[in-house]
């Protein structure tokens, strides 16, 4: 049974998100916040898969729906590798680690 270094895992999700973003002076500093999370469950959007079950991926609890208004509670932002940019995730689908 292998084990996974959760930090280390952190660390290069978080290296990874800022590279495939580095062109854009707006994302500087973007992904501080974030956490550790294990998706639940496959997220398909529009742009295809996002996340496959059981991938480790970083999140934010922080979600505006709309600007201005304060979160629902109910969806979190979580950083899509695949199709590089922030993805709402419904909170039953994300685990924090």
């Amino acid at each position: 049974m292998s084990s996974i270094d959760l930090s280390a895992t952190l660390t290069s999700l978080k290296a990874t998100a800022a590279t495939q973003v580095a062109q854009y002076p707006q994302y500087r500093g973007h992904f501080a916040g974030y956490r550790l999370v294990r998706i639940k469950s496959d997220v398909k959007t529009k742009m295809g898969l996002a996340f496959a079950r059981g991938e480790y991926a970083i999140a934010t609890e922080h979600k505006d729906e709309l600007p201005g208004l304060p979160s629902s509670g109910k969806f979190v932002t979580a950083w899509s590798r695949r199709n590089k940019i922030d993805t709402s995730v419904r909170v039953i689908d994300v685990e924090w680690l």
